[in-house]
């Protein structure tokens, strides 16, 4: 980037304006609070010029308790890719600050973390090296996966009564786990294409294909022949 040129981020005012307003907030609110480092003339002009410092976005929306994606208009100006005016109506009527915490940006940003990143930490804690993890087979590590993330559920029930969405059933609080079996159940289904499907596609192609393109499909592609070849299943 050009020395001198700041970074900002598009900003959509009459957006800006309805989340801080359902909030019950003001722009006169935001420039005077202490936790916000501009003032009302910088969030004016901000708004005016249509582009706002990611710095400043971030705190007003850490403040207001709402994703700063929502507070921007970068979730409504996804609402362009519907071409279904019910499905848009739809999305819009979603786009809520009780839909959107601030949480909810942080929790999509920790999420690109990868899982091996976070459990390397927390072994870390307990003065286990990764290269210990790393040592152990799939299954052996699938299963450590598994029950500390097990364990961790009856202790956030324990001393959690809401989610960050403030639900009390906590509908997500087990998708980890359910996400982590899923996974199991995809990687012995793929060895299982790779290991199994394909000899047997080598050694017997199914009707229209040769023994070349069998060689070349990739476990999804030969987990569907096999579908295919046995509608029954």
């Amino acid at each position: 980037m050009p020395k001198g040129i700041i970074y900002k981020i598009q900003v959509d005012k009459p957006v800006f304006r309805a989340i801080v307003r359902e909030c019950g907030s003001s722009i006169i609110k935001l420039g005077a609070c202490e936790a916000i480092d501009c003032t009302e003339r910088t969030i004016r002009r901000s708004l005016n010029e249509g582009k706002m410092t990611p710095c400043f976005l971030d705190q007003i929306a850490r403040y207001l308790d709402v994703d700063p994606r929502l507070l921007s208009g970068e979730l409504h100006r996804k609402a362009d890719l519907y071409n279904n005016d019910l499905l848009r109506s739809l999305y819009l009527a979603h786009l809520r600050v009780g839909n959107y915490p601030y949480f909810r940006k942080r929790q999509t940003d920790l999420n690109k973390q990868p899982m091996v990143e976070l459990l390397e930490q927390i072994l870390a804690l307990f003065e286990i090296s990764f290269s210990q993890y790393e040592s152990m087979d799939f299954e052996a590590q699938y299963l450590l996966q598994h029950d500390l993330l097990d364990s961790l559920v009856p202790v956030i029930r324990k001393h959690f009564s809401v989610d960050a969405y403030g639900r009390k059933e906590m509908p997500d609080l087990e998708k980890v786990i359910n996400d982590l079996e899923n996974f199991r159940e995809d990687h012995y289904l793929h060895l299982y294409a790779e290991e199994v499907l394909r000899e047997r596609f080598l050694e017997k192609p199914p009707s229209g294909k040769t023994k070349v393109e069998i060689y070349r499909m990739s476990t999804e592609e030969l987990i569907g022949l096999d579908m295919d070849a046995s509608p029954g299943k």
